[in-house]
């Protein structure tokens, strides 16, 4: 019997069991409501995470704008900075800053002028404490003192802030640089600290070179009676370096008229040889008789005359100086014991507040007179505490000294101050007295005035003060002597100051207070290296530290969503 199921064939095959159309027709109904939820979801967190974006987006632009703007700023104060004074004095006193008068003076300067320290910038401070110890005998015994000198870098550094025509320069003593400097200003002896200033106005360079005591204001101190030292009191720069500016960029030249028909010797040779180092135009008026003095002169000088003046060229010395009320003129009188009393001439200078007396002044202590030479004598300045003149000057050595004295102004509107003067040892001898003339006593020792300043002032129709000065000298020894050429003398500097005063070079009608250190601040502890520090921190590190944070916090609110 055969079996049905030999017939069998087995097929095998991948293909789906179909399923019934019930069971597809609910599958499908399932993936479409899977695929519709799908985009509802979808959609739905679209939208939302767009309108997130979207806000986002703006805080992260706005946040980098503001965060660029203050970049910018900050570079651009940073920039500015180099060719502006922005710069904020936060000390109570004022004492880093300069006056508005004097900022105005500076904005409208519109000549090149050179302002060159001898010193380094960095080491000024330091350097300048020692020298002001060891060469001007000024005890620096506490910081404030200390701060003068970092005080005098910053003023000095504000003048070209305010003016780029106003060049500073600091070189270094030890350098070629200033060896060549020291040729050519070999007339003056320069140490550390010296500010030359210069300007080429009209062809012709004006040089004036300030010194310490030009700077600086020192107090006297008695704790040690063994030795004499001074502590440093205030800083004058502002005052020294605008009035040195201001001379040496005189547009016209002083001129002055030397008045020589009375006198028979000529003592003005090297009078006049100084004057023109200085920029002064001279001219000689050898009129035997004066009948009139141009207002085109800015001073007249008499030196040594031996012929009295009459009334009526008195009354022209007198029309001269009053100016048709204007004043601003002077007279410079240089007195000799060699040339006959002048009544007329002298009894012009007692209105004036000058007293002339005869004779010739001889010094009694053998301490204060050349070997020999009694006649030969120390003078010495007056300690004036509000006359930059006197301020600055050494001792003066002199001969054929005139007797004279400072005496009761004759008017309101005379003062007359003793500039120079010699000690008490002094007596005034007869004429032609030999140098062993030992007739007086004690009661005839006294101090005699050596150069006396008169200054008749007023007050113009705008209520400006006006004044024309007198310059008087004891002496012609003051500037025609060898004793004028050495430079450790104060000889040429108080003929060279008093002449300057009386033709008014350099009169800027400004005052400057002098700057005292009373008190700690923060503005005078900042010094270049902490400028830097406070630069590079607010410039990069703040904005860098902001960025960064802004990005962290915006990553992780986009990461939390």
């Amino acid at each position: 019997m055969e079996k049905k199921d030999n017939n069998l064939e087995i097929i095998e095959t991948s293909a789906t069991v179909e399923e019934a159309p019930e069971v597809k027709t609910n599958n499908f109904k399932n993936i479409l409501s899977s695929i519709g939820s799908f985009f509802k979801k979808f959609k739905s967190g679209k939208i939302k995470n767009e309108a997130l974006l979207r806000r986002g987006g703006y805080s992260v632009i706005i946040t980098a704008l503001v965060l660029a703007g203050l970049i910018v700023v900050n570079v651009l104060t940073a920039s500015l900075a180099d060719r502006f004074n922005l710069t904020l004095d936060m000390t109570s006193d004022k004492k880093n800053s300069i006056s508005e008068e004097n900022i105005d003076y500076i904005k409208k300067l519109d000549a090149d002028v050179s302002v060159t320290v001898v010193g380094t910038e960095e080491e000024y401070s330091n350097y300048m404490a020692y020298y002001a110890q060891n060469l001007y005998g000024v005890a620096i015994s506490s910081q404030s003192e200390l701060e003068y000198f970092e005080q005098t870098v910053t003023l000095v550094s504000k003048y070209h802030d305010y003016n780029d025509r106003i060049t500073v320069k600091y070189i270094d003593p030890q350098s070629t640089e200033f060896t060549a400097i020291t040729t050519t200003y070999s007339s003056y002896e320069l140490g550390y600290g010296d500010m030359i200033v210069t300007s080429n106005v009209g062809g012709k360079e004006r040089v004036k070179v300030l010194r310490f005591d030009d700077i600086y204001v020192t107090s006297s101190s008695d704790s040690n009676p063994y030795y004499q030292s001074s502590t440093l009191a205030a800083n004058k720069l502002e005052t020294a370096l605008t009035s040195a500016i201001a001379y040496v960029t005189s547009a016209d030249s002083k001129k002055v008229a030397v008045l020589s028909g009375h006198s028979q010797n000529n003592y003005t040779d090297a009078y006049k040889e100084l004057l023109t180092a200085n920029n002064y135009d001279i001219t000689d008026i050898s009129d035997k008789l004066i009948t009139n003095i141009s207002s085109e002169y800015d001073a007249i000088i008499i030196s040594a005359p031996s012929i009295d003046f009459i009334g009526s060229e008195l009354d022209v010395i007198g029309n001269y100086l009053e100016n048709g009320g204007k004043k601003g003129k002077g007279l410079i009188f240089f007195a000799d014991a060699t040339c006959p009393a002048l009544p007329n001439f002298y009894s012009f200078l007692k209105q004036w507040g000058i007293e002339v007396g005869e004779g010739i002044l001889f010094e009694t202590d053998s301490s204060n007179h050349m070997p020999d030479e009694p006649t030969t004598m120390g003078i010495y300045p007056v300690p004036l505490e509000d006359d930059d003149i006197t301020e600055k000057l050494n001792m003066a050595i002199a001969n054929y000294i005139v007797p004279m004295k400072v005496c009761e102004d004759s008017s309101l509107q005379i003062t007359a101050t003793s500039l120079m003067h010699t000690l008490e040892s002094a007596v005034a001898a007869p004429i032609g007295s030999s140098k062993t003339w030992a007739d007086y006593t004690d009661d005839d020792k006294q101090q005699y005035d050596c150069v006396i300043q008169s200054v008749n002032s007023d007050f113009d129709s705008e209520n400006n003060k006006i004044t024309s000065y007198i310059m008087a000298f004891s002496s012609v020894e003051f500037v025609q002597s060898t004793w004028a050429s050495y430079s450790d003398l104060s000889n040429q500097d108080v003929v060279m100051a008093c002449t300057d005063r009386a033709a008014h070079v350099g009169d800027t009608s400004m005052t400057f207070t002098s700057k005292v250190i009373t008190n700690e601040s923060f503005a005078s502890s900042v010094n270049a290296g902490n400028t830097r520090a406070v630069l590079i921190i607010f410039v990069f590190v703040i904005p860098i530290v902001v960025i960064a944070l802004g990005i962290v916090v915006f990553v992780r609110r986009r990461n939390a969503r």
